[in-house]
């Protein structure tokens, strides 16, 4: 069977038993599997290919659990051709999980504070009230997931009263990764509200999605796809892009991954990060500037444990200083 046909087979199966969003992130994964796989067919896969391809992470310079997430989703993928007879069972077992060490689990990636007021400075100038910028403004400012910003709606924004209104809604194809207890309403500025009005009434694509909304963020073909999120953060988060240098010296009509050369390898560049990034980032900076975590915890819908663990990313001491302000009568 071929490589791509078995994929489909593959994620119809998990269609079943699995969220929308887990089966666009193995859809997302195999896809790069497929991509160094090539034109052939799955039957010829043997044990050094396995090896190599998770030879080939390695050589990626990825995070390890981005690493551990791509094998997972290969051994998955190759468990059920193994059960369809299509390979061989030994298949899987190359195809074994990595361990990861405590702490590994933690991703850093993360836009700091000063690295996306730069971002927006220059999406503010030279490309205002675009979709890109009501983006990055919305991942910035909200501390909102992906799924979250995809799934608004022209009339979840309420510009007088000032704030974005979240709902789940999983039979158009929006869901909320924590479905009803998701669902809330988000503050925002006054500033970011004159962007999003200006981007309304000047750039907006004004057109339906395939059930019949009108989303807030849209592009020629309906809502904005969660591939044209990825996109547009590995593109922008490019310090050649919102400084014009590299900090790692390259020449940048060299670099595949440069403004110079190509958005196409904008992922590339060993500084350009996911949208995810902009949620750890806002998170941390809102506690770093002594926003309570209670009320973080409840903006961005995120339990305090996994806020803890996974987005604040402040020192000990840093924690420990903003802590010093409530001793002062002590």
């Amino acid at each position: 069977m071929h490589t791509k046909k078995a994929t489909t087979v593959y994620l119809d199966y998990r269609e079943s038993d699995c969220a929308h969003q887990t089966v666009q992130s193995y859809e997302y994964r195999l896809n790069k599997f497929e991509g160094w796989w090539g034109d052939r067919d799955i039957g010829e896969m043997t044990k050094q290919d396995v090896h190599e391809w998770k030879q080939h992470l390695n050589d990626q310079d990825l995070a390890k659990p981005t690493i551990k997430s791509h094998i997972d989703t290969l051994r998955g993928f190759l468990a059920y051709m193994a059960r369809l007879d299509y390979v061989d069972d030994d298949l899987v077992d190359v195809a074994d999980s990595p361990t990861l060490s405590k702490g590994d689990n933690v991703r850093d990636d993360e836009v700091e504070a000063d690295v996306a007021t730069q971002i927006l400075q220059r999406l503010d100038r030279f490309d205002y009230a675009s979709m890109r910028h009501a983006l990055i403004l919305l991942l910035w400012r909200t501390s909102m997931r992906t799924g979250a910003v995809r799934s608004l709606d022209l009339g979840d924004y309420n510009p007088n009263e000032q704030y974005l209104r979240l709902e789940h809604r999983p039979g158009s194809e929006t869901p909320l990764k924590n479905q009803g207890e998701g669902e809330r309403m988000v503050a925002i500025s006054e500033e970011t509200c004159r962007i999003l009005d200006d981007y309304i009434a000047e750039k907006r694509v004004d057109i339906e999605d395939e059930h019949g909304r009108e989303p807030l963020l849209t592009t020629k073909h309906g809502r904005i796809a969660r591939n044209t999120v990825r996109k547009w953060c590995y593109r922008l988060t490019r310090p050649c892009w919102f400084s014009g240098e590299c900090p790692h010296d390259r020449e940048l009509d060299e670099c595949r991954g440069s403004v110079e050369r190509s958005d196409n390898y904008a992922y590339e560049c060993p500084d350009s990060v996911a949208a995810h990034a902009f949620r750890r980032g806002s998170i941390t900076h809102f506690l770093r500037n002594d926003m309570p975590e209670t009320v973080v915890s409840d903006r961005a819908n995120v339990s305090t444990d996994v806020l803890d663990k996974h987005y604040d990313r402040r020192n000990e001491r840093e924690k420990m200083e903003q802590r010093r302000v409530y001793l002062d009568n002590i």
